[in-house]
């Protein structure tokens, strides 16, 4: 027994001798400014400021609010100087204007100076828009088939990006919400982005002036039937719309109501799709230890981060949706 022990404490010895300290193959680097800016022609101009991170960094993001900013606009300097926040938000009064380029000069000590430049395009226009309740007899499940036809400039580099949102009218805005619909498109020239929110599309497969999408958009989210449930079957509901001299026949949606599902078409500059869809492929990578590491796309010199552009045009489908309790009740 005793040499047991003998032999039991030897072999610690000789593991704990055998001990190496392996150093991590992490090189430190200077810290950078990242800027984080969309430009479009319906609202001023706002961006974020923070620095990068190092790999073993522990902390949260560390906001840059006392950065020198120079905005240019087609390489005359605005004279525009920006608001900022502790949180690194910076906000400017002026709205910059499509088919213009515009340039940021940014400088902080202790840091390199960045440049960061984007152009925004002029906004496509849509040729035609058609739809339907993807569904029998056009009962309304939550889908719904979409045929968007928009025009494209032959002669410049395009890129776009298309999503959906949905609007009730006034009497039941209280129903509205400003998420994005979950899209599906069987175009393999299409892609969509990681969170199903968007469908990009790139100027080379697009031909004679024009491109046809056929697309199916989803509402998961927004139950149409929701308020007559809540008016027919819960003996508790006193919304808003209903008084004591009231009746629920008198409520304006009580019989059928106008769904509107409005469809957005984006051009945006080639630096912002391709960040879009390097954003979307990290996002797709993360937490899988046999992807190829993912570089998220840059086109800010000496710096991180993405400045964008975005014009955007809109055009609203209208469905009519029926109470559908009032056919069980016949």
């Amino acid at each position: 027994m005793k040499k047991l022990i003998y032999i039991i404490i030897a072999s610690a010895i000789a593991l704990t001798a055998c001990e190496k300290t392996l150093d991590f193959p992490f090189e430190y680097k200077q810290p950078k400014l990242v800027l984080n800016c969309t430009l479009s022609p319906t609202e001023p101009i706002k961006f974020t400021m923070s620095r990068s991170m190092h790999a073993l960094d522990s902390k949260d993001i560390v906001f840059i609010s006392d950065a020198d900013v120079v905005i240019f606009e087609d390489d005359k300097p605005l004279q525009v100087v920006p608001f900022s926040s502790p949180n690194g938000f910076y906000w400017t009064t002026y709205i910059p204007k499509a088919g213009h380029t515009y340039k940021f000069h940014i400088s902080k000590e202790g840091f390199e100076t960045i440049e960061a430049e984007a152009k925004i395009a002029e906004p496509t226009s849509i040729n035609g828009l058609s739809g339907k309740i993807k569904g029998e007899d056009g009962i309304y499940n939550g889908y719904f088939d979409v045929n968007l036809n928009f025009n494209d400039n032959p002669d410049e580099e395009n890129y776009y990006f298309i999503y959906t949102t949905t609007e009730f009218p006034p009497e039941m805005e209280e129903y509205n919400s400003d998420y994005k619909l979950d899209l599906e498109c069987n175009d393999l020239s299409v892609n969509r982005s990681y969170d199903r929110e968007l469908l990009y599309l790139a100027d080379e497969i697009i031909s004679n002036g024009n491109y046809t999408l056929k697309f199916q958009a989803n509402d998961y989210f927004t139950d149409v039937y929701g308020p007559y449930y809540e008016i027919e079957y819960d003996n508790d509901n006193e919304g808003e719309n209903i008084t004591e001299d009231s009746e629920i026949e008198d409520l304006p949606f009580y019989r059928e109501f106008e769904y509107r599902l409005i469809v957005h078409v984006a051009s945006i500059n080639k630096d912002y799709y391709q960040y879009l869809k390097s954003f979307d492929l990290y996002n797709e990578n993360e937490g899988n230890p046999f992807a190829e590491p993912t570089l998220v796309k840059t086109n800010v010199k000496n710096g991180l981060g993405i400045l964008g552009s975005i014009s955007e045009v809109t055009d609203t489908l209208k469905f009519v949706i029926k109470n559908p309790y009032l056919e069980e009740e016949k």
